[in-house]
Order: C-alpha cells, then sequence, then structure tokens
C-alpha cells in the first residue's frame, strides 16, 4: 500500500507524513519526503532536472521517485509519501501507474485556505526567505488545481487543528479502509 499526503505547499504535509510514519512503523511504514529525493537527483543529475525546475512537472523525478516507490513495495514497506501532487503528470506518473499495478493506495489531501498556508510559510524557520517567496507565490494555483482534481481523495482540513488532531484523523481513516 501507498499512502500520499498531499496538498499545497505550506499545508503541512510532512509535519503529517512523519507522525503518520511513527505510528503505522508496526506496518514496515516508511516516510517518503518526495523534497529530498528530488535535491538529491538535482545534485547527481542536473541535466535531466532541467526539464522541469519542479518536480511535479519534471518526468524523470516522477520516473525515479516511482521506481524508489516500486522497490520499497517489493520490499515489503508501507511508503507514506509527502508532495504536492499538482500537475496531470504527476496523475499519470504516480497514481494512474500504481493503480493499473493494482497497488492499493489512500490518497489524503490536506486542505486549508490561502492565507493560512501563507501564513505558515512565512513561519516556517527552516524554508529561508527565497524559499518562501517561491511557495507563496505557487499557493493559490495549487489549492485551485487540487480543489479540482482527484474526486476520490480523502480531504482533510488542517485549519485551527493540531497536527494531533489532523493525523488522528488519517490514522482512523486508514485502519477502517485498510
Amino acid at each position: 500500500m501507498i499512502i500520499w499526503i498531499d496538498g499545497a505547499n505550506g499545508v503541512g504535509k510532512s509535519h503529517v507524513a512523519t507522525k503518520l510514519a511513527e505510528i503505522f512503523s508496526e506496518k514496515n511504514a516508511e516516510y517518503i519526503e518526495s523534497d529530498l529525493y528530488w535535491l538529491n537527483l538535482i545534485k547527481e543529475n542536473s541535466t535531466k532536472t532541467r526539464s522541469g525546475f519542479d518536480s511535479y512537472i519534471n518526468e524523470f523525478f516522477l520516473v525515479e521517485l516511482r521506481n524508489v516507490l516500486d522497490e520499497k513495495i517489493q520490499l515489503g514497506k508501507t511508503p507514506i509519501v509527502s508532495m504536492s501532487l499538482v500537475s496531470k503528470l504527476c496523475e499519470m506518473e504516480l497514481l494512474d501507474y500504481f493503480e493499473t499495478r493494482k497497488i492499493p493506495m489512500i490518497h489524503i489531501i490536506l486542505e486549508a485556505s490561502k492565507d493560512v498556508t501563507i501564513q505558515r510559510i512565512k513561519n516556517d524557520c527552516i524554508r529561508d526567505q527565497a524559499a518562501q517567496s517561491q511557495q507563496i507565490a505557487k499557493v493559490e494555483w495549487q489549492i485551485d488545481y487540487l480543489k479540482k482534481s482527484y474526486a476520490n481523495a480523502v480531504r482533510v482540513s488542517t485549519e485551527n487543528r493540531s497536527i494531533k488532531e489532523i493525523v488522528d484523523e488519517i490514522k482512523t481513516y486508514i485502519l477502517e479502509n485498510d
């Protein structure tokens, strides 16, 4: 099984996915931070990653991530993937691919308003100012894309809620649908 934790930049995907991986460690869960894979791929293959600077529009990256997930599944792992699936290419290269292979998936989209999401990005001490500006510029269209896409995804509001409350809701859903 693959658990996708999706949402716009700054909505809390990484925090939620990390906690879920801890909770489901007995199910061999492994947190996959797509941003880290993307940064490593840029360092190792700069020419191949130029075809689309953002990971969600770079076919080479999406295929590489897909291969990593395939390998994890073959090893009996349950990948919990934190990634903004905000392009048709993501849908085709990742979701459609695993669906065709009959790999069970749970697709969670974390949601928050544009203002709340932007404020979270501004308050994030991990992101430098350049990264904050780049991510803030993408928030509105990412939220719009996710609202219009993935009708079968489970949508979880993150507004005015603690990480624990969000994770508990997702945990309950996973246990009821596993």
